[in-house]
């Protein structure tokens, strides 16, 4: 009786080791599998966020004086650059974050209606845009760079503590013969022939 006891607990303990071990591994390898998943996505990621960050270079948060005047063509231009980037070769649009997406259509939606407010004002190409038309775009351009940073973490600061750098302290100073010098510079021995610097 005795060893049919220990047989079934033998038996059981098996069964209960098999099946725990079983969900583990699946468990681990799910794991694995969506970490792999997740570094080759932000791999993608970054590729086409780097080419749309320049891109946006069209736009620039603060315009340089020497291109103040922005042109119907120059607008129909950027919107071009950035439809390419979306559905382009590569399809850089199929990588964006709900966030980034979201910002990304709302700054080609006003470089459309830009577009179609300065035809129907002002038909020649070479027509300039308003300055609030052109500061609406810089500032969703900006946007956009903004959140494709913290998107890649660009935009954080490591998260591990071992690779922060720590602040310098502060310089110590010294007052020697009635002047304030480095205290680090008065204890670095002068060199023979050198007269000590003041």
């Amino acid at each position: 009786m005795t060893v049919l006891v220990g047989l079934i607990g033998a038996v059981l303990g098996s069964i209960v080791g098999g099946i725990i071990t079983y969900v583990t591994a699946r468990a681990n390898l799910r794991l694995t599998l969506e970490h792999s998943y997740d570094q080759t996505l932000q791999t993608k990621r970054l590729e086409h966020y780097q080419a749309l960050f320049h891109t946006t270079g069209c736009l620039p948060r603060y315009w340089p004086k020497s291109n103040l005047d922005v042109t119907r063509a120059d607008i129909r231009r950027f919107r071009e650059s950035f439809h390419d980037w979306y559905f382009g070769e590569g399809a850089g649009g199929m990588f964006l974050t709900p966030e980034a997406k979201r910002i990304y259509m709302r700054l080609v939606t006003t470089l459309v209606e830009t577009e179609a407010s300065v035809r129907e004002s002002q038909p020649a190409d070479d027509d300039t845009v308003s300055n609030d038309e052109i500061g609406a775009l810089r500032v969703l351009a900006s946007d956009l760079r903004h959140q494709l940073a913290k998107d890649v973490g660009a935009a954080h600061p490591p998260r591990l503590s071992w690779t922060r750098p720590e602040p310098l302290p502060p310089q110590p100073w010294i007052e020697q013969n009635g002047q304030s010098q480095p205290a680090i510079a008065s204890t670095l021995p002068t060199p023979p022939g050198v007269a000590p610097s003041r």
